[in-house]
C-alpha cells in the first residue's frame, strides 16, 4: 500500500504540469523532436549519414521512438510527452528493486520516496533530460542483476552504453569497482565488463571525435570558467538537497565501506562536480541519485523506533517533505515558453518549404528546431549556423546600427524569416524598416536582396 501511494505521489507531481497545458516542459524537448524526425528519413543503418552533432547524441532513445512509432511523425509528435512521463515510471520501478536488493523493503520506501521528492531529480524531469532518466533506469537495472550474479546485468549495461555517455561513465566506474573487490565474483564481473564493452566500441571508435573527445578534453584540462550543460550549479544544488542531505551524509558514513558499488560512483560524481570536469553541473544529477540510496538506509534506521516522539518527528518530516516539493514543483513546472509562442512557432511550417528561420535567442532554438519544419539558423547550434562567425553574431544582436543588421541579414539564405519571441536579452533589429513584413505577431519576413 505505502509504494502505491508513494507512486500515486510522484507520477501526480509529473502529471500535474500538463493539466491544461499541451507545451512540453524543459529546454530539450524540440531537440528530441527534431532528432526523432531526423532519424525517421533514413534507414538506421544509415544514421550517420545525418548531422555529426546528431551522430553524436547516442542513438539508443532516437531508435526506439522510430520503432515504436514507425518513424510516423504524427505519432512521434504526440509520443514526446508520454515519453517522458514513462521514462519517469520506469526510474521509479527500477530503483524500488534495486534498493530492496541492497537493503530491505522498509529502505526501499524511504528511498523511492526520496526521489519523489528530490528537487535534483524533478528539474531533470523538467529539463526534458530523457536520456539521463532512461539510461538512470538501465543503470539501477545493470547494478540490480550484478548484485544478483545474474547476465542479464550484460543486456542493461549494453543499453547504458548506447543511450547515454556520461551514465556509461558511471557504469563503467561500477563494473571496475566489482572487479576489484567483489573477489568471489571476480569471473562474472570481468564476463560483464568485457561483453558489454564490445558490445559499445563499435559505436564508441567510429564516433570517437563526437562522443568520446569531448569528453576527455575537460578531464585534462580544469574547467575553471564555470559549470558545464545546463542544470543547477553546486550551491544551489545543495541547497535543494538538504532536506534529505543529513541522512545521506550519515549513511555514507555508516554503510559507504560495505557499499563500495554505490560509494565508487558517488565519489566520482562528486570529484567531477568540484573539480569542474565533463558535464560537471549534470553530474549532480548522478551525485543526487547515489544520495538517495544512502539517504534511504539512514532515514530507515532513524524512524524504525516506535517511540512517540520518533513517531511525532516521522509525521512532521514527510509532511515537511511534501511541502517542499508541492511548493517546488507550483513554482517552477511550468513551461519555458508561452502557448502563443508555441503555437506562432509551429505556423512557421505554413511558410515557403525551404525557408529558413533566423531566432533572435538562443531560447527558441529548440522549438524552432522541433516544430517550424523549416531549416533553422539558430547561434552555436545546429547544421545551418555556418553563416556568421561568433563576431558576427554578437554585432547583430548589440551593434544597434541597422545598416550593419541589414548587411549581415543579406548574408544569409532566402527566404529568410525572424522569429523575435517575447525574451529580448538583447538588441534586436528594428522590424519597422522597409526590409521587413509582418507575418505573424512575432515573425518578420526579410525581404531586402541589397
Amino acid at each position: 500500500m505505502w509504494l502505491a501511494l508513494i507512486f500515486i505521489f510522484y507520477l501526480a507531481l509529473r502529471l500535474a504540469p500538463y493539466i491544461g497545458n499541451n507545451v512540453p516542459l524543459g529546454y530539450d524537448p524540440g531537440i528530441y523532436l527534431y532528432i526523432f524526425k531526423k532519424f525517421s528519413e533514413v534507414s538506421l543503418l544509415k544514421y550517420t549519414s545525418l548531422p555529426s552533432w546528431i551522430v553524436g547524441s547516442e542513438p539508443g532513445i532516437a531508435i526506439f521512438v522510430r520503432l515504436v512509432t514507425f518513424g510516423k511523425i504524427p505519432l512521434i509528435e504526440k509520443s514526446l510527452i508520454p515519453l517522458i512521463i514513462l521514462s519517469s515510471i520506469f526510474l521509479f520501478f527500477s530503483v524500488w528493486p534495486l534498493a530492496k536488493k541492497i537493503w530491505d523493503r522498509k529502505t526501499a520506501l524511504w528511498t523511492v520516496f526520496f526521489l519523489s521528492i528530490s528537487a535534483i531529480q524533478y528539474r531533470t524531469y523538467w529539463y526534458y533530460y530523457i536520456k539521463n532518466i532512461a539510461a538512470l533506469s538501465f543503470l539501477s537495472l545493470t547494478i540490480y542483476f550484478l548484485l544478483s550474479t545474474s547476465y542479464f546485468a550484460i543486456a542493461f549495461a549494453i543499453l547504458t552504453f548506447y543511450l547515454h555517455r556520461p551514465t556509461s561513465i558511471f557504469l563503467i566506474v561500477i563494473l571496475l569497482t566489482g572487479l576489484i573487490f567483489e573477489k568471489r565474483k571476480r569471473k562474472f564481473y570481468f564476463i560483464v565488463t568485457l561483453v558489454s564493452l564490445i558490445t559499445a566500441v563499435p559505436y564508441y571508435l567510429s564516433t570517437f571525435k563526437l562522443t568520446v573527445l569531448p569528453l576527455l578534453k575537460p578531464i585534462l584540462t580544469i574547467n575553471s570558467s564555470g559549470g558545464s550543460g545546463t542544470f543547477y550549479n553546486l550551491l544551489p544544488a545543495l541547497g535543494l538537497s538538504l532536506i534529505y542531505l543529513p541522512f545521506a551524509l550519515w549513511g555514507i558514513l555508516k554503510q559507504g565501506k560495505e557499499k563500495k558499488i554505490l560509494l565508487a560512483p558517488l565519489i566520482l560524481s562528486l570529484i567531477v562536480v568540484i573539480f569542474k570536469l565533463f558535464f560537471n553541473r549534470r553530474v549532480i544529477i548522478f551525485a543526487d541519485f547515489f544520495l538517495l540510496l544512502f539517504a534511504g538506509w539512514a532515514a530507515n534506521q532513524f524512524f524504525s523506533s516506535q517511540t512517540k516522539l520518533r513517531r511525532l518527528l516521522k509525521f512532521s518530516y514527510l509532511a515537511l517533505c511534501v511541502i517542499f516539493i508541492g511548493v517546488f514543483v507550483e513554482k517552477t513546472a511550468k513551461p519555458l515558453i508561452f502557448p502563443d509562442e508555441f503555437s506562432e512557432i509551429k505556423l512557421l511550417n505554413e511558410t515557403e518549404p525551404d525557408a529558413y528561420v533566423l531566432v533572435t535567442d538562443q531560447a527558441y532554438t529548440p522549438w524552432a528546431y522541433g516544430w517550424s519544419e523549416r531549416r533553422v539558423i539558430a547561434p552555436g547550434f545546429g547544421e545551418n549556423d555556418i553563416y556568421w562567425t561568433n563576431n558576427e553574431w554578437q554585432e547583430f544582436w548589440l551593434s544597434n546600427n541597422r545598416e550593419t543588421e541589414k548587411n549581415l541579414l543579406l548574408k544569409l539564405p532566402k527566404p529568410l524569416y525572424i522569429y523575435d519571441g517575447d525574451k529580448k536579452p538583447l538588441i534586436t533589429p528594428d522590424f519597422s524598416t522597409e526590409c521587413f513584413e509582418r507575418i505573424n505577431f512575432r515573425t518578420y519576413k526579410f525581404i531586402c536582396t541589397k
